[in-house]
């Protein structure tokens, strides 16, 4: 009897020789997971992080799974206006994926779906109008509260404030109460200090 054909000390079937076979009893052939070979990392149309992990063929992979089987990486932690954060998120997608070619993407990585990158250029926009906003916002408080500073000691009261400046008289009132009471100047020059309209009545 030839080596090839003899059993295993103790009996029972050689499995050995059924390596390199997708029939081996009692298990799952083997399937070929795609290995990313590209790396792909840049700024979308919202200001945030894009990145895209391809096998050889060019598939889409899940770039959060590296096969690590650590957590998926925190891409807060690297900022997107400052080069700083894009050395160290290409040196951590080296780590994650050393394999595969890191590359930058200059420009903006617009999504492959154009109504999914139609989306994100429009809420760039909304998100940029919304900061111009808040930024007027804020510019017309500080001139509203430098006209209630100069208006309280002249005599002026909520409602001529409220139909001067286009404010509710409620908004006006709120904002006077937040504000620190002025000094005690009009008493020195004689004046009566100003009163809220119809106070007097």
């Amino acid at each position: 009897m030839s080596e090839e054909s003899q059993s295993p000390p103790g009996g029972g079937i050689d499995y050995t020789k059924f390596m390199y076979d997708k029939t081996v009893p009692g298990t799952v052939p083997p399937v070929d997971v795609p290995r990313p070979q590209r790396v792909d990392f840049g700024i979308d149309t919202l200001g945030q992080w894009r990145i895209e992990v391809r096998a050889e063929d060019g598939t889409l992979l899940d770039w959060a799974d590296d096969g690590l089987g650590e957590e998926p990486t925190d891409l807060a932690a690297y900022p997107v206006d400052s080069p700083v954060g894009a050395v160290d998120l290409q040196a951590e997608l080296k780590r994650r994926f050393p394999d595969a070619v890191i590359v930058w993407r200059p420009g903006v990585m617009n999504s492959l779906n154009e109504h999914r990158a139609a989306a994100h250029r429009a809420l760039a926009t909304a998100a940029a109008d919304r900061a111009k906003a808040n930024e007027a916002a804020d510019d017309a408080e500080v001139s509203l509260r430098k006209a209630l500073r100069l208006a309280q000691p002249a005599g002026i009261g909520p409602t001529e404030i409220a139909e001067r400046t286009g404010y509710a008289r409620s908004t006006i009132t709120k904002t006077l109460r937040n504000m620190p009471r002025p000094p005690a100047a009009a008493a020195a020059d004689g004046r009566v200090p100003a009163q809220p309209d119809g106070a007097a009545e």
